[in-house]
């Protein structure tokens, strides 16, 4: 017995002596290192982003003279009142908290002290009981060898309060736009109430729930002795208003995403090029500004490099301090409206359809899971038989529902998961609508599957690290159908009748294009490129809000056009001459081979020729094809020429009225010029009151731009034989172009 009490004793005095060497053994200078930043860079070097290495640094430092006294008297009342009377640890927080937990069958308060949370900021903690235990030896050695000030400095300086803020300055500057020392009690207690959950707590994403955060620190205030209850309720009435600067946030959201994929890595070589990546951030803030009165918060941006994938400038949202200016809008899901369309058109071709191939535009009704569905064209109208060239241009919704019947939702589906853009339901799922929008893609991956097209359709992953190789890629579509595809979204005469000639699709270059808007105006987009650049846009608003009346010639185009402009400085190669095919003059109407009868000749890229048309005859009438006589017989469509040798002006007709919209660019409201002519006509001068408008070849239209009010006269002269000329009435438009 006496022999056991003296090894227990020994064992006691043992125990004492180890943890007296523990409390005093010096600090671990590790706990103390200085600033410790990662960054992201350019492709040349230049930084883009930086960021405190979380637990490890020190961020904007600040003593805690340097700090206002709000702050602590809110830090201390809303995390450890007892701070200046407990040796790190408190007994009785964490008798409490078991307490309160225990009668609540879950964690709803802690018991840890800021000493001890500091002690976690500064060396981590291990898992489990051991971690713990392993926390409060540090904790009694922090209080051992610091004083209660410098605890709190340390503290102070460490903790995250979100939004990329590490330490009480950098805190306060993000967003206050303020120091530290200069923080009000509202902004102080709006802080320290981010402490316990920075990410869902912060004002940028909720002023409401901050507020409430705020309240509750407040509150503490009150109860500790530290605030009255009438300055109290003087905070909590003064406004959330977060000052934040308007200081540079250069490719946030790629750089936030690098970060993060790279946990260990201090320095990040992106693909970015940060002079591009700022003009285009400058053209997004342009653009926006432009839609504020169409309900529009925000707008993505992706610029590849063609050759390598690689990615030269990424804009995730147009607000990036707005509650929802977080997302990434690059890389989240939205309808793409008609964007999927040239893969659509590309498996077409691939199958042996022609770009010369009439496609039926003509009221159709399906049967679906909920009901009967008649697809409608964006301008409501049917347009009978369409070429396919002119289909894929003009984005008729019609033509596309008849041809994805024909090539098959799931071989589109298949065609699209293998380049980056399946969808994730089954085929069934989203039936003919597909091809309408139904689905859901990421402009990243859209504007990459559309860089494959401009390979000729060879896919690449995306480069976003300049250490990344660039690998051969693989080919997702035969090198004519891309082809076709290419020259079809370049062909501005092929996409007149749905967006007339000069608007924000048609450059002074080489560039194919194409647009999409969703249902209801939630998402518009324009995606093209050239033989080095392909630039993706999305515009809209995260929470799904309609904007008023925006499309994507409207929204995404022009902020589109003005990106392209800047990455080409307003050159590109031209596209590559197709192999295997030539030029061969068809009938527009009919896509056949162009007919001695035929009144409109048109040039299409064919590998064959086709049998002469056999749809227009010496009367000059139309024999029309079964499926297009009820279309007909409804549409009364002219046969476009006039059997007697005569010229006739088709379009406008004698009379007519149009109204300038100052709210629409002038240059999207041409007059399109349209006309009757003999089957063997050459060539023809469009004039208005005397003035030469346009000289053009078959198809003989033009488009006028009127720049003045009142009655003009609308001439025109085929092969010298001048047509009876007619009046229109043109009312709204300025006497200047804009």
């Amino acid at each position: 017995m006496k022999k056991s009490l003296r090894n227990s004793t020994a064992v006691a005095v043992v125990a004492a002596v180890l943890a007296s060497v523990a409390l005093v053994w010096p600090l671990s200078d590790s706990w103390f290192e200085d600033l410790s930043t990662r960054v992201v860079v350019d492709r040349d070097g230049v930084v883009l982003a930086e960021q405190v290495r979380p637990n490890r640094g020190r961020g904007a430092w600040v003593e805690l003279d340097e700090v206002a006294p709000v702050v602590v008297d809110a830090l201390l009342a809303a995390e450890d009142d007892r701070f200046e009377d407990h040796f790190g640890i408190d007994h009785r927080a964490v008798a409490r908290a078991l307490w309160v937990n225990a009668r609540a069958g879950r964690t709803v308060q802690g018991g840890s002290t800021i000493s001890q949370q500091t002690a976690r900021l500064l060396a981590g903690r291990p898992p489990g009981l051991i971690g713990k235990g392993v926390e409060a030896a540090r904790t009694l050695r922090l209080e051992y060898h610091l004083e209660k000030d410098e605890i709190l400095t340390w503290y102070l300086n460490r903790a995250y309060f979100g939004a990329n803020a590490w330490g009480i300055e950098a805190a306060a500057r993000a967003t206050f736009d303020e120091s530290a020392a200069g923080l009000s009690l509202s902004e102080a207690a709006t802080l320290v109430g981010l402490l316990p959950a920075p990410s869902r707590l912060h004002p940028h994403k909720s002023r409401r729930i901050a507020s409430q955060a705020r309240d509750r620190v407040l509150d503490r205030m009150v109860i500790t002795g530290r605030l009255s209850a009438e300055a109290a309720e003087e905070a909590k009435r003064e406004p959330l208003e977060l000052r934040t600067p308007h200081r540079e946030r250069v490719a946030h959201h790629f750089a936030m995403r690098l970060l993060a994929e790279s946990p260990e890595a201090s320095e990040i070589r992106s693909t970015l090029d940060g002079k591009l990546q700022r003009d285009v951030e400058d053209l997004v803030d342009k653009h926006l500004a432009e839609l504020v009165n169409k309900d529009v918060d925000h707008a993505a941006v992706v610029v590849l490099d063609v050759e390598t994938g690689a990615v030269r400038a990424w804009v995730g949202s147009g607000d990036l301090w707005a509650e929802d200016g977080q997302v990434d809008g690059a890389r989240a899901p939205r309808s793409p409206g008609s964007t999927l369309k040239p893969f659509l058109y590309g498996l077409a071709f691939e199958s042996g359809a022609t770009p010369a191939d009439v496609l039926a535009d003509i009221p159709k009704a399906y049967r679906t899971s909920h009901g009967t569905w008649t697809p409608q064209n964006y301008s409501g109208r049917f347009h009978g038989p369409v070429r396919a060239r002119e289909a894929l241009a003009c984005s008729f919704n019609v033509p596309a529902v008849v041809l994805l019947e024909q090539v098959g939702v799931s071989t589109l589906m298949d065609r699209l998961h293998e380049i980056g853009l399946g969808p994730p339901e089954r085929p069934a799922h989203y039936g003919l609508g597909l091809i309408l929008g139904d689905a859901e893609v990421s402009l990243d991956q859209l504007t990459n599957a559309y860089a494959g097209l401009a390979r000729g359709g060879i896919l690449r992953p995306i480069r976003s690290l300049e250490s990344t190789t660039v690998g051969d890629g693989t080919r997702f579509l035969e090198p004519a159908a891309a082809w076709w595809v290419t020259d079809i979204l370049s062909d501005p005469v092929a996409r007149l009748q749905a967006f007339g000639r000069y608007g924000p699709l048609e450059r002074e270059y080489p560039v194919a294009a194409k647009t999409g808007t969703s249902t209801g105006f939630r998402d518009n987009w324009t995606v093209g490129y050239t033989g080095e650049w392909a630039v993706g846009v999305w515009v809209g608003n995260f929470d799904g809000r309609p904007m008023g009346d925006v499309s994507g010639v409207t929204g995404a185009g022009p902020l589109w056009a003005d990106i392209m402009d800047r990455v080409t400085n307003g050159w590109s190669t031209p596209f590559a001459d197709p192999q295997g095919v030539e030029r061969t003059p068809i009938c527009a109407l009919s896509g056949l081979a162009a007919g001695r009868h035929c009144p409109t000749v048109v040039d299409e890229w064919l590998a064959t020729s086709t049998h002469d048309c056999d749809w227009h005859t010496d009367s000059c009438a139309i024999s029309w094809p079964s499926e297009f006589a009820a279309w007909a017989a409804e549409s009364e469509p002219s046969a476009g020429c006039t059997s007697d040798g005569s010229t006739a002006i088709a379009s406008p007709g004698a009379g007519a009225t149009f109204y300038v919209d100052p709210r629409i660019p002038a240059e999207r409201q041409r007059v399109p010029l349209r006309a009757n002519t003999p089957a063997g006509a050459r060539n023809a001068e469009w004039r208005v009151d005397g003035e030469l408008v346009a000289s053009v070849t078959r198809p003989f239209e033009a488009l006028w731009l009127p720049l003045t009010s009142g009655m003009h006269r609308v001439e025109l002269v085929v092969d010298g034989r001048a047509a009876a000329p007619v009046d229109v009435w043109i009312g709204g438009a300025k006497n200047t172009l804009e």
